[in-house]
């Protein structure tokens, strides 16, 4: 008996021991873990000063730089020319649009037309005239590119239009022509025109008796046999296209209405794109500027695709056209360059 609690108090001093030097362990390697997590710290904390040290002595190094002056005087000579193009088009100024009938997004009469027409000349002529402060304008183009009027050509627009064909050419003219006389006291005014294919006598469209037919030609053809001012000159466009040349810089005029568009994701682009490629494989243009799908949109140093005056309509709900405001545009031609700094939506309402 003695000898076995002898043997059992032996195990229990052993075992004592054992959990005294499991401690041990374990608080040494608790310390070392610390140790190295302090190291970490210490390392990190010496990187962080050194960087600290640099970022100093990089502004310690700059301290001595002082501005230079620079002259903000606008040089006597070799000031760059430009020229400012404003696209009109698609103003249908007859056609009444009743709210009641897209939406509310829009009313149109005659008196609104009036009113959005010199929006369009005040608001233009503030924008040339700022450009002005930063360029030489050379000349300003009227591109004329025609649908000034609605005209009688399908049986519901005789419902819808205020005045008959003619009596709507004139009333259009009249706008057309006090536009041109607020531009040509900014600069010298060269008038191009397209015509467009509302304003025709025919039911249907022609092709090559396009102009013949055209009530809007003839106002153009009339107006041009009429100018006296030798600040503006007429281009009146005799086919379809109407290439203005503009000190080497080719902009290609046209309506719109020869674009086969039928509404795709990508808007018109694509058709258009086609469009200048096969016309540009026989005579190439740097810029073309069209109207007919009373939509704003540009694709750089491609076209530019006019918006238009008379704004949303039935006809659009019908068809699903994109909503815009109503609107026409400024294109801005740095003969420096030979390249179009600036193309701006004019908004009206």
């Amino acid at each position: 008996m003695a000898r076995s609690r002898g043997r059992t108090n032996n195990q229990s001093v052993a075992a004592v021991a054992r959990q005294v030097e499991v401690g041990k362990d374990a608080e040494a390697a608790r310390l070392r873990n610390e140790l190295s997590s302090l190291r970490k710290k210490y390392d990190a904390a010496l990187h962080r000063l050194e960087a600290e040290k640099d970022a100093v002595a990089s502004l310690t190094a700059l301290s001595d730089v002082k501005s230079k002056k620079i002259d903000r005087k606008r040089p006597k000579q070799g000031r760059p020319e430009a020229t400012a193009i404003l696209v009109l088009s698609d103003w249908h100024v007859e056609e009444e649009v009743r709210p009641e009938t897209c939406r509310n997004l829009n009313t149109f009469t005659l008196d609104v037309a009036d009113r959005r027409i010199q929006q369009l000349v005040q608001r233009a002529s503030m924008l040339i005239e700022h450009e002005k402060h930063l360029t030489g304008i050379r000349r300003i183009v009227v591109a004329a590119l025609g649908d000034f009027i609605t005209g009688h050509i399908h049986d519901d627009l005789v419902e819808v239009t205020q005045l008959a064909p003619l009596a709507a050419t004139r009333w259009a003219g009249e706008r057309l022509g006090g536009v041109i006389d607020a531009m040509q006291e900014i600069a010298p005014v060269l008038v191009a025109t397209c015509s467009g294919n509302h304003g025709r006598s025919t039911k249907f469209p022609r092709m090559a008796t396009e102009n013949d037919h055209s009530f809007e030609q003839h106002l153009y053809l009339t107006m041009a046999g009429q100018e006296k001012r030798k600040t503006v000159e007429w281009q009146v466009g005799e086919g379809y296209l109407n290439n203005i040349n503009l000190d080497g810089f080719i902009v290609r005029a046209h309506h719109g209405h020869a674009i086969r568009f039928g509404g795709g994701v990508g808007g018109l682009t694509i058709p258009a794109n086609k469009a200048i490629a096969n016309w540009n494989q026989a005579q190439r243009a740097d810029l073309d500027i069209f109207g007919h799908w009373h939509c704003f949109s540009w694709l750089p140093y491609r076209f530019v695709a006019n918006g238009c005056l008379i704004g949303h309509n039935a006809f659009a709900d019908r068809i699903k056209a994109e909503y815009q405001p109503p609107s026409q545009s400024l294109v801005i031609i740095d003969h420096e360059h030979g390249r179009v700094t600036k193309v701006l939506p004019i908004f009206l309402k």
